[in-house]
């Protein structure tokens, strides 16, 4: 069973919510993997911990779960996880040497951005946040509490099945999304969010592997054209419009990107078009 700890690891609450996570565990005989996810109570505020945050991703790109855990753990106990020198320490405490060197570098910084893009998408705000895929647990809730959230993710039995730890990571991995569908519907998330930008960073993977996907290309073009990127709006809309001449909504997309930029004879051919097409874009 795989399942998320989503937190500012400067906020006390973490740490409360990491020895209740715990204890769940070891009362409920669960077998998970708790990953650690970045999350910032305050995004503007210039002291938050967001080295902190990059060595919790890099130990887990450089070391696995096993090697995050125990970096967590080491940062849950220090008393100043915003010094780059108490970083290291810590790093090296929990068999991590190389992560002063990283830690000094730009390793982690777009792996860091994002994840915390992605936890926006996903609506998590709250530190700490548990999450079994798209069930979430905000706050540091008691022992039973968690356990009620872990078992609950399989129905009200399956705590009582001799399988049980087998069964959740079977039901777990048949709820999961495909990584590429999961990604597109986080970019749509942003956009919906108004945050463009966001959903174009989420999206710069996929359009590298599948820019003919014409789901890929939609919120692509609809991401440049909220950030008034209209060029690469224009330019992606007339390349799904080559590939697929009845998609309506990249019809209509396109009349409104040529009518920013003022090309209005052509717009408005697009426009009657997609009207024609789908009527409620007259």
């Amino acid at each position: 069973m795989r399942i998320e700890m989503w937190a500012d690891i400067a906020n006390p609450w973490t740490h409360v919510a990491a020895e209740r996570l715990r204890v769940a565990l070891a009362a409920g005989d669960v077998a998970a993997e708790v990953v650690w996810r970045p999350l910032l109570t305050d995004a503007a505020d210039p002291d938050a911990p967001r080295d902190a945050l990059r060595l919790l991703v890099l130990a887990e790109e450089r070391g696995g779960v096993e090697l995050q855990g125990r970096v967590a753990a080491e940062l849950l106990a220090s008393h100043d996880v915003r010094d780059l020198a108490e970083l290291a320490a810590v790093a090296d405490r929990a068999g991590f040497p190389d992560a002063g060197a990283l830690l000094a570098s730009d390793a982690g910084h777009a792996r860091l951005r994002e994840l915390l893009l992605i936890g926006k998408a996903r609506g998590i705000t709250i530190s700490p946040t548990l999450a079994d895929e798209d069930r979430l647990l905000e706050f540091a809730m008691s022992p039973a509490t968690i356990g009620e959230f872990l078992g609950a993710s399989d129905g009200p039995d399956a705590a009582d099945a001799p399988d049980a730890s087998a069964d959740r990571a079977a039901n777990q991995a048949a709820r999961r999304l495909p990584p590429e569908v999961e990604r597109l519907r986080w970019a749509d998330e942003l956009l919906a969010l108004n945050d463009p930008l966001g959903a174009l960073v989420l999206l710069e993977p996929l359009l590298a592997e599948h820019a003919q996907d014409p789901n890929i290309r939609r919120v692509a073009a609809s991401a440049y054209f909220a950030s008034a990127q209209l060029g690469r709006a224009r330019q992606v809309l007339e390349a799904t419009l080559a590939d697929h001449p009845s998609d309506s909504y990249a019809r209509l997309m396109l009349g409104r990107t040529l009518e920013r930029q003022g090309h209005a004879d052509e717009a408005g051919t697009h426009l009657r078009m997609a009207a024609a097409m789908t009527p409620e874009y007259a």
